[in-house]
């Protein structure tokens, strides 16, 4: 009987010291806002943007060739599609006589994962190089004569770089470069102009969450040598390397469509988001020959951004008040 009367007291001991659950508060629903990214009439610049500032940064489209992942275990390496740019691997480990004859021609998949980029998986299995040769094209309507191809070599990568080699086609200018890491950004941004160099492009990854640019889409269902199997598109770009999602709400093929006035916090668990960066891509928007551009009404996009907030967005048009293109007006609300 006493062990039993412990046991109650400890029992009530206990249970006064535990700690009252703590009920999670959301933030309240935020105001709904407009914005416009403006690429230019010609699409000349890439518009980052972050959804919970506003803030947003332009930059030209064409001031680098490559993008090499920030972060310290980091390893993949990106082209420029917004240049329509392309790339062979010879599978030569010989600069000088690596050649892109028979070779198949690459560009990246523009939804971005890391299974699929156009470089692969240049490394052997562990940290070491296969130091196989690439052959680079620039862009046909970027670069011209010697200035369009370059070959490279990805020699190694740590935590702290990259080291590349690279050279003219014709294997003069023989270059070396280290390209240092910095985990604070999600890329890290190399162009080949003046002998090579860095270049300052996207702000700090948790200060953006997509990009306005121009970007090469692959239509699949046509052969590889036909003229509309790559094409460049103007859209937005998750910024899938800071931990963003998205997810597209359409209303002939979203379960329990809800109109974008309608959606609120409570029905975030219906969607399935993704790290698919062109999710949100240009297919908002169709080109009628007699009309321009017109937005398509029917859908509209879900992010969840890499601060935890879920937001909605909905596009509005793609002309300026002058009539020009490549202003992507939008309106967006923090649920």
């Amino acid at each position: 009987m006493k062990k039993l009367l412990f046991y109650i007291i400890g029992l009530l001991f206990f249970a006064s010291c535990e700690k009252e659950d703590t009920a999670i508060v959301l933030p309240p629903p935020g105001d709904l806002k407009l914005s416009v990214a403006n690429m230019g009439s010609n699409y000349d610049n890439q518009v980052y943007f972050d959804f919970e500032t506003g803030f947003q940064k332009s930059v030209p489209y064409r001031s680098y060739d490559l993008a090499f992942e920030a972060s310290a275990d980091g390893f993949r390496v990106y082209l420029n599609t917004g240049k329509f740019m392309f790339i062979a691997n010879t599978f030569s480990t010989d600069i000088q006589t690596a050649d892109s004859t028979g070779k198949e021609w690459k560009t990246e998949t523009d939804h971005l994962y890391d299974d699929s980029t156009a470089f692969g998986n240049w490394l052997d299995g562990t940290s070491m190089s296969k130091n196989e040769i690439y052959i680079i094209d620039r862009g046909r309507a970027e670069h011209f004569g010697s200035a369009r191809w370059r070959k490279i070599q990805l020699v190694a990568v740590d935590n702290n770089q990259y080291r590349i080699r690279y050279s003219l086609y014709n294997n003069t200018l023989l270059s070396e470069f280290t390209i240092p890491k910095n985990s604070a950004y999600s890329l890290m941004y190399f162009s080949f102009d003046d002998g090579g160099k860095m270049v300052e492009v996207a702000p700090e990854k948790e200060l953006w969450d997509v990009v306005f640019t121009k970007f090469t889409h692959t239509y699949y269902s046509e052969p590889v040598n036909s003229p509309y199997r790559y094409y460049i598109v103007t859209g937005g770009l998750l910024n899938r390397w800071a931990a963003n999602e998205n997810e597209i709400v359409k209303q002939d093929s979203t379960p329990g469509y809800k109109t974008f006035e309608q959606v609120k916090a409570a029905d975030i668990s219906a969607f399935n988001f993704h790290k698919d960066a062109a999710l949100i891509g240009f297919s908002w928007k169709e080109y009628d020959f007699n009309l321009g551009y017109i937005i398509y009404t029917d859908r509209f996009y879900m992010l969840h951004d890499n601060k935890g907030y879920y937001y909605k967005i909905r596009f509005l048009d793609f002309y300026d008040s002058q009539g020009n293109k490549g202003a992507a007006s939008f309106e967006y609300q923090r649920l």
